[in-house]
């Protein structure tokens, strides 16, 4: 299961409250997307997670693909979130503390640090890969940039 799953918006209850309709309690969802993305109802919600809400749609759902928001671009840019939380030496609590600040989303550690895992794992395959295909440049830019990951 991909990580974009297991990322659920933190005040889900109060948010499909305040919207008067039932939203899925996970950020990536399709129908939470069309939402967001349609920004239809959004002048309900309070000032706070209107702003969230807004920064998410922003950082994640902006981009020119025909299928948006449901082209996997939101999905591929929060994984990236998440990469540069780990490089700024952030632990999976960390992780989830700032994602909870920024976005109103939540986690649990234990995914995100399998995420971590998973991502380092398959960084060291790139690495032997490239040593295979005698390419020494672009495993050393995949070795350096696993390293920012394990710190």
């Amino acid at each position: 299961m991909a990580i974009t799953d297991r990322i659920h918006i933190r005040n889900h209850r109060q948010i499909s409250s305040q919207l008067e309709h039932s939203i899925p309690k996970g950020a990536f969802a399709g129908a939470t997307l069309d939402i967001l993305f349609s920004g239809e109802g959004l002048a309900k919600l309070d000032d706070a997670t209107r702003d969230r809400v807004e920064d998410f749609a922003s950082d994640f759902l902006d981009c020119d693909c025909e299928g948006n928001p449901h082209c996997g671009c939101a999905e591929e840019k929060f994984v990236t979130y998440l990469l540069e939380l780990r490089t700024e030496g952030m632990n999976p609590d960390d992780i989830v503390d700032v994602m909870g600040d920024d976005y109103h989303l939540t986690a649990y550690p234990g995914d995100v640090r399998s995420f971590l895992d998973d991502a380092i794992r398959t960084l060291e395959a790139a690495e032997s890969l490239a040593d295979v295909d005698d390419r020494p440049e672009v495993g050393e830019q995949v070795r350096q940039y696993r390293r920012s990951l394990v710190r």
